[in-house]
C-alpha cells in the first residue's frame, strides 16, 4: 500500500546517487573554467575551444544509452562507482597534468558523466512508486545545484591557488564514490526488477504506430524546452556582457536561471504525481511563453524575475519527460533514461547551434526572444500526446 511505503529520501541508495549527482555536476560545470585557463596557456582559438567542449558533450550524450543498457543488466553499483571514479581521475589530471594532457583528460572525462546519469536516474525513479516523478525531480535538482556551485567553487580555488588548487574538487568527490560503493547494489544481490504494471499495460496496449507517434511527440517537446534552456544559459550571458553589464550582474542572471530551473523541476515532479504529466507540461509550456519573450528587453530588476520564471517553467517538464521515455521501454529504465538524457544534451546542443546561426543573421537579442515561440510548439506537441502515455503515476491510474 502507498501509505506503508518508505519515503524515498529515507532510502540510502537514493541519497547516495543524489549526492553523487551533485558532485558529478560540480565537476561538469567547472569544466569551462579549466578549459578557458588552458586555452590561454596554449593559445587556442575560440573555434578550438568550442570543439573541445563539443567533444565532451557528444561523448557524454551518445554514451548514455549504452551505459544505461549495461546498468539494466548488471545493476547500478558498477556504472555509478565507475563513472564517478573515471571523472575523479581525469579531473585530477586536468588540475595537475601539462596543458595538452589536461585538455585531453577534460575531453574524455565526459564518459564518466555518461555512465553515471542514466544509472543514477534509474535508481531515483525506482525509489518510490507513489511519488516517482517527485523523487526523480529531486535527484535532478541535486545535479542542478551542483551546476550552480561548481563554477563558484572552482573560480575561488583557481583564483587563490592556480590550476593545481582545483584538485580539491575531485578529492571531495571521493566521498560520493564511497557512498555509492557502500549503498548501491549489483544485479546479483537485487531481486529481478519487474517493470511498472501501468507502464507495461500502456506499452502493450499501444500499437507500433502509436508508440512511434508518442516517441516523436516527446522528442519534439524535449527539443523545444532543451533549446530554450540551453540558449538562455549559453547566449544570455554573452548578450548582456556585450551590452556592458558587469560580470556580477551577468553571473546573477545565469545563476538565477539555474535556481529557477532547479525549483521548477521539483515543482513539476510534485504536480505530475498529483495530476499527471501531460497537464503539468501543458501548464509549464503555456506559462513559459511570456517570461521567455520579455526577459531580454526588461528593466534590470524585472529581468531577474523573468529569468527565474523562465527557468522555473522550462525546468518543470524535465523529470516528467525522462519518465515518459522510460514508459516507452518498460523494464529497461536505465537505458531509457540514457536515451532521454542523451537526446536532451544532443538536441539542445543542436538547437543552440541553430539559435547561434540565426543570431548571426538577425542579432542575438531577437534570436533569444524568438526561442519563446518554441513553447507554443511544445504545447501543441503535448496536446497531441495520448492521455494514457502520461498517466504513469499511481495517483493518476484508475
Amino acid at each position: 500500500m502507498a501509505a506503508a511505503e518508505v519515503n524515498y529520501f529515507q532510502r540510502k541508495d537514493y541519497r547516495a546517487v543524489a549526492y553523487a549527482h551533485f558532485m558529478v555536476d560540480v565537476l561538469n560545470s567547472s569544466r569551462a573554467l579549466l578549459v578557458a585557463i588552458l586555452a590561454v596557456l596554449i593559445g587556442l582559438s575560440n573555434t578550438q575551444v568550442a570543439v573541445i567542449l563539443l567533444l565532451y558533450n557528444v561523448g557524454n550524450a551518445l554514451s548514455q544509452p549504452l551505459f544505461g543498457r549495461l546498468a539494466d543488466r548488471i545493476g547500478p553499483r558498477w556504472p555509478v562507482v565507475g563513472g564517478v571514479a573515471w571523472m575523479i581521475v581525469f579531473y585530477a589530471a586536468a588540475a595537475l597534468a601539462p596543458p595538452y594532457l589536461a585538455l585531453a583528460a577534460l575531453t574524455v572525462a565526459g564518459l564518466g558523466s555518461g555512465a553515471f546519469h542514466p544509472t543514477g536516474t534509474m535508481v531515483a525513479s525506482e525509489a518510490s512508486e507513489t511519488h516517482r516523478t517527485q523523487a526523480t525531480s529531486v535527484f535532478f535538482m541535486a545535479g542542478q545545484l551542483g551546476l550552480f556551485v561548481g563554477p563558484v567553487a572552482a573560480g575561488v580555488l583557481l583564483e587563490q591557488f592556480g590550476r593545481s588548487g582545483y584538485i580539491v574538487l575531485p578529492a571531495l568527490a571521493f566521498s560520493a564514490l564511497a557512498a555509492a560503493w557502500h549503498w548501491l547494489k549489483t544485479k546479483a544481490t537485487l531481486e529481478e526488477r519487474s517493470p511498472d504494471e501501468h507502464e507495461t499495460a500502456v506499452s502493450r496496449a499501444a500499437l507500433p504506430d502509436q508508440l512511434y507517434r508518442r516517441a516523436i511527440l516527446i522528442a519534439v517537446v524535449i527539443l523545444c524546452v532543451g533549446t530554450i534552456s540551453q540558449a538562455a544559459i549559453t547566449f544570455a550571458p554573452k548578450l548582456f556582457t556585450e551590452l556592458g553589464y558587469s560580470a556580477s550582474y551577468v553571473g546573477l542572471v545565469a545563476g538565477i536561471f539555474m535556481l529557477g530551473s532547479a525549483v521548477g523541476g521539483v515543482a513539476g515532479g510534485v504536480l505530475a504525481d498529483r495530476w499527471n504529466g501531460r497537464v503539468t507540461i501543458l501548464l509549464a509550456t503555456g506559462a513559459a511563453l511570456i517570461p521567455t519573450f520579455y526577459y531580454v528587453d526588461a528593466p534590470d530588476f524585472a529581468r531577474l524575475l523573468l529569468m527565474i520564471l523562465t527557468g522555473f517553467f522550462v525546468g518543470m517538464p524535465h523529470s516528467i519527460l525522462v519518465l515518459m521515455v522510460q514508459q516507452l521501454l518498460p523494464g529497461q529504465r536505465a537505458m531509457a533514461s540514457g536515451l532521454a538524457l542523451g537526446f536532451m544534451f544532443f538536441s539542445g546542443s543542436l538547437g543552440v547551434l541553430a539559435v547561434g546561426y540565426v543570431a548571426d543573421q538577425i542579432g542575438l537579442a531577437l534570436a533569444l526572444q524568438l526561442t519563446a515561440f518554441l513553447t507554443i510548439v511544445a504545447f501543441a506537441a503535448t496536446l497531441l500526446l495520448p492521455r494514457a502515455s502520461v498517466q504513469y503515476s499511481v495517483n493518476s491510474v484508475q
